[in-house]
This record gives C-alpha cells, structure tokens and sequence, in this order.
C-alpha cells in the first residue's frame, strides 16, 4: 500500500511539475492570465510536496491544514478567478464573479462555525466548492463553443484546463464521497489507484493542452 501511495505520489508530482515547467517556458503561447494557472499548479505542488517532507521528518503530524489552506481556499480560488477572467461575455462574467463570491464566502463561513475546519478535513466545504467549480467551468465551456474559438479551438489553452479540471472533479467526487467508508485494504488500495489515476489522466490532458497550443500557434503565425 505504502509502495503504491509513494509511486503514485511522485509521478502526480512530477506531472506537477512538468506543467509548471512547461507553462513557464510557452507562456506566450498560452493565453492571457496564464500566470494564475501556473500559480495554482505551483500551490498544489509546493502543498504536495511540502506535506509529505515535513510529515516523513516528524515535524508534522497532520496535513489537513496545509490542504484546507493550500487546495480548498487558495487553489480554488486561484482556478475560479481563472475562468472569470477569461469570460467576454458581460452576464456569464457577473455570474462567474458571483461564483467566486461564493467560494469565498463558503470557505470563510465554514472556517468561522467549525471549530474543527483546519483539523478535519471539511468534506462538506470542500464538495461545495467542487460544485461551484463544476458550474464555473460548465459556464465557461458554453461560452466557448458558442464563440469563434471553437474554430481554433487546439490552440486555445484554457480549453484544455477546463477539461482536464472537468474531469479531475467529476472523477474525484464520488471516490471522496465514499472515502470514509473504506475500512478493508483491499478498499483501500482501489481508492488510491483509482485517486491517482484520475488525477494522472485529468493532468496528462493539461499537459498534451501545452504542446497542442503551442503548435497550433506556431503553424498561424
């Protein structure tokens, strides 16, 4: 079980990083407000990473913190802003802004009336937030395919991000749903097999988004 966690741990990590990485390196390719993106993958990889290091070395003990903090309240954030600022059209944009309120306020409001929000891990908080995410992202795809990016759509980046998020939270919902009713092993190593490759399928899409934008852009100019 250790072997799978730490496997599967480490090549999530790296994709991780790759996307960084690469996001850094054909930035110019890759829309405006491509910076958010690239902070929010590097919030998720610095709480990964940060989180197994400290817990291997005995400094701490429970991570909860770091995820509510570091995935909960800063990397959907970060994500939601994403779409927002992407929006053209003025009504689905005042939408998007309003769902981005509600996230805020979901995860101050939790954080004010649980007195356990950083300790155990908000599942109420965080489906919510993965709800509202869901909806920004649906929002944001119709408005793509009703808008002349569709025409040049494998250059178009945050496509890519929104399928690969799409993805990500639809696969993850139900695993997470069901994970505090796993109590066999062999539960136990379905779930993170199932965890990680969701989570390496949903980011392989983010990073093949990289390459097609940048070829796509490069073959217009």
């Amino acid at each position: 079980m250790d072997l799978i966690k730490d496997f599967g741990g480490a090549v999530i990590n790296l994709l991780y990083l790759s996307i960084i990485i690469l996001m850094l390196y054909y930035r110019r390719h890759l829309g405006k407000h491509i910076s958010i993106v690239i902070a929010a993958m590097t919030v998720t990889l610095l709480t990964e990473t940060t989180t197994v290091v400290l817990q291997r070395m005995h400094i701490i003990r429970f991570t909860t913190p770091y995820y509510v903090v570091g995935i909960i309240g800063i990397v959907y954030l970060l994500f939601l802003l994403y779409f927002y600022k992407l929006m053209q059209n003025p009504q689905l944009k005042k939408i998007q802004l309003g769902i981005v309120a509600a996230h805020i306020i979901n995860f101050s409001v939790s954080a004010v009336l649980n007195e356990n929000f950083f300790n155990v891990f908000p599942d109420i908080t965080n489906f919510t937030s993965i709800f509202l995410i869901l909806v920004s992202l649906f929002i944001f795809l119709n408005d793509t395919f009703n808008s002349d990016k569709i025409l040049l759509i494998k250059a178009f980046f945050p496509f890519f991000v929104a399928v690969s998020l799409t993805f990500i939270y639809v696969g993850l919902v139900p695993i997470l749903f069901f994970s505090n009713r796993i109590i066999l092993e062999t539960e136990k190593l379905i779930f993170y097999i199932m965890l990680y490759s969701i989570n390496i399928i949903g980011y392989s899409i983010m990073l093949a988004g990289i390459f097609f934008a940048k070829n796509q852009k490069k073959s217009i100019i």
